[in-house]
């Protein structure tokens, strides 16, 4: 029986996704097949997929039924027929080690619903750009860096299908922050990480979702919005004083942000020190933090001495 099912929601993706198929294609990895799901592309993209799918490709193209992304990726999560799902963008190349790397961690793992990885950034020849930010690890930094932003890079995932759904699949959050609404309601019940190695080659180009969201200044309310309906949950912060942190109207942080490291502390099992010296946490408490909060912002400080001491 196929172990992965690799799902690639497209609109438009020529001409990257020659290459994007050609890297499954190189796999190490040989047991899966794709779910490529068209939302109306008008460049060619369905003819060069049928190309691939399933001649040299095991799997199916889906046409005629264009649906917005997030309910694209809700219905090819349902259809999937196995239990972990790769999710990958139609402008971005995997390694060739990917699938691999991340399916052993994952059976090895039965408690980690999602598992990403560092990408390297090319530009739309393909050649490669200055390093990004990484990707926390451990789940004590990915839930540390959710407190803030998105902790997983979308096209990096793999995750178990079966946690997703019960984690109530993508939901009603549209782009940009489908995954990020998702990862969110799935920390709560299940263990989240990173690979330390990099899985993927990310494309940023004029066409990219983000790219373009951040071009706008779109991103922070969607971000924002997302965060409120989870933080009392999940980090013990309720969503009106969350706003009031990051509006940077908070005379006091540090008592809200030792609540939020006690849930972290208590939901991924690390010692409350640990994740108060973490770098992750120590960023999203200084980024919370209004540059007035002196107090606070000392005893960030001495966190942050004490974990650079061991």
């Amino acid at each position: 029986m196929t172990q992965i099912t690799a799902i690639i929601p497209v609109l438009n993706a020529m001409p990257y996704l020659t290459e994007a198929l050609a890297s499954l294609e190189r796999q190490s990895f040989r047991d899966f097949e794709v779910c490529l799901w068209d939302n109306g592309s008008t460049d060619g993209s369905v003819k060069e997929a049928q190309r691939w799918i399933p001649g040299r490709l095991k799997g199916r193209v889906v046409i005629g039924n264009q649906l917005p992304l997030h309910e694209c990726l809700a219905r090819m999560v349902e259809e999937a027929q196995t239990e972990f799902v790769a999710r990958m963008d139609g402008d971005d190349e995997c390694l060739p080690e990917r699938f691999e790397i991340q399916l052993e961690e994952m059976q090895e793992n039965p408690s980690l619903a999602a598992f990403g990885g560092q990408r390297m950034e090319i530009d739309a020849q393909g050649n490669s750009l200055p390093a990004g930010a990484s990707m926390p690890i451990a789940f004590v930094g990915v839930l540390s860096r959710l407190l803030l932003v998105n902790a997983l890079l979308h096209p990096t995932v793999m995750f178990r299908r079966s946690a997703i759904l019960s984690a109530g699949n993508y939901g009603l959050c549209e782009k940009p922050c489908e995954d990020y609404d998702l990862w969110l309601r799935v920390a709560k019940n299940f263990e989240l990480r990173n690979s330390g190695h990099v899985l993927l080659k990310y494309r940023v180009h004029e066409g990219g979702i983000i790219v373009g969201a951040r071009r706008a200044e779109a991103l922070a309310k969607p971000n924002l919005e997302c965060i409120c309906r989870h933080v009392q949950e999940l980090f013990g912060i309720d969503p009106v004083s969350y706003r009031r942190l990051r509006e940077k109207q908070v005379a006091l942080a540090f008592p809200i942000l030792l609540k939020a490291a006690g849930k972290i502390s208590s939901r991924t099992g690390a010692r409350l020190p640990r994740v108060l010296g973490s770098t992750e946490f120590l960023y999203s408490a200084r980024c919370l933090t209004r540059k007035g909060d002196l107090a606070s912002r000392a005893l960030w400080g001495v966190f942050e001495r004490v974990l650079s001491h061991g």
